[in-house]
């Protein structure tokens, strides 16, 4: 019941670690990843003094969905309702501030109900499940390695879901670490469930 690892059909099978009663990984394309500190960027804020300091960083950013989650499904490895400090108790949400979309990662990189803005994505996200591909990235190259849920539900074509997927896999991409509100997020999903359509741009 753990998340599958994504961003390419090379291993589109590789199997997720199981933890407790969810979670999951998804198999390596070979893409270059953000790897060592990932550049990390922390700068002040320009506003007050007592404004919150901004915090960016890089990140290989893959997917994974309802048919290449270990088993297939929507189940996470930390649910709300498990008392994890997360915002959903299956993989989902629609990208805004208060209904982020799940990621899966190695709790080292990112703590389990930290929120990100991705800006490729015009998305927040939230830390809500495992991944075996994160888990060894980050062990042995501390490789920054992100896995976002793409929106899915197991009535839509596998082929469609997986091939969207691959299609907004980033090798590199910059994420903002606990953003405020107001971002310019968008709701629409990457992936259309009804009409097994990928969106090209958020």
């Amino acid at each position: 019941m753990l998340a599958g690892c994504g961003g390419g059909a090379v291993a589109r099978d590789a199997a997720r670690v199981d933890s407790s009663d969810a979670g999951g990984t998804r198999g390596d394309d070979g893409h270059p990843g953000a790897g060592g500190s990932g550049e990390v960027d922390a700068h002040p804020h320009d506003g007050s003094s007592d404004a919150p300091a901004a915090r960016t960083q890089a990140v290989y950013m893959t997917f994974y969905g309802w048919p290449d989650n270990s088993p297939p499904g929507n189940a996470i490895a930390y649910p709300k309702n498990g008392g994890s400090p997360t915002v959903h108790n299956a993989a989902g949400g629609t990208g805004t501030y208060d209904d982020p979309i799940t990621f899966a990662t190695d709790q080292a990189e990112f703590p389990v109900g930290t929120r990100l803005f991705a800006p490729v994505l015009e998305k927040y996200l939230v830390m809500e499940d495992d991944c075996a591909e994160c888990d060894t990235d980050w062990s042995s190259s501390q490789k920054w390695h992100i896995d976002v849920w793409m929106n899915s539900n197991g009535t839509d074509q596998s082929s469609a879901v997986l091939a969207c997927e691959d299609q907004w896999t980033q090798s590199t991409t910059v994420v903002e670490v606990d953003p405020p509100p107001g971002r310019p997020a968008t709701s629409p999903p990457l992936f259309d469930t009804t009409s097994n359509v990928c969106r090209t741009s958020p």
